[in-house]
């Protein structure tokens, strides 16, 4: 007679799903966006609200992006314990930082996105210098060509971009 397989033991790693193990991916992804966002104006991490215990937890950034990749390697999160003398302005709210990445991506300001300047932004049409349109979508160019003046009076890339959807160009 076979043996019955039960419930996993506490050494036995939990096998995720492929569904799992892309929200965790997907998680990795956008820690790593809310850091190269939010760490340079000082904040330390995210406030995560456990569905587990109802207590809000603090995490700083190196420490959850080790428990995710944990949590890919072996199914199971780590032990939360509660961190101590935590000041609670120094971290931002996971849905918070989440939605404020995703607001930089819909208007093409998230980080580390380049742009060519010799293609149209918005249908990857190769132009020249001289070109006021782009010969395929018919878009102005002007805000291109701006944008690489801005680019080279040492402007950062980000903040160009920012700058141009502030004055009404079409975001790209």
């Amino acid at each position: 007679m076979a043996e019955e397989e039960g419930p996993p033991t506490e050494d036995e790693p939990h096998e995720l799903s492929e569904r799992e193990r892309h929200d965790i991916a997907a998680d990795l992804e956008d820690l790593a966006k809310m850091f190269d966002v939010f760490s340079p104006q000082g904040v330390k991490g995210v406030v995560i609200a456990c569905q587990d215990c109802g207590q809000n937890h603090f995490y700083e950034w190196e420490l959850l992006r080790e428990n995710l990749e944990h949590m890919l390697d072996t199914g199971e999160p780590r032990m939360h314990e509660p961190a101590w003398n935590i000041h609670e302005d120094e971290y931002i709210q996971w849905d918070y930082g989440k939605g404020y990445i995703d607001a930089l991506a819909d208007t093409g300001l998230e980080p580390g996105r380049t742009i060519e300047i010799t293609t149209c932004p918005w249908c990857g049409t190769p132009f020249d210098a001289e070109s006021r349109f782009c010969s395929r979508c018919g878009r102005q160019l002007g805000a291109i060509r701006l944008y690489k003046e801005l680019l080279d009076r040492g402007v950062e890339e980000r903040e160009a971009r920012a700058m141009l959807v502030r004055a009404g160009y079409e975001p790209f």
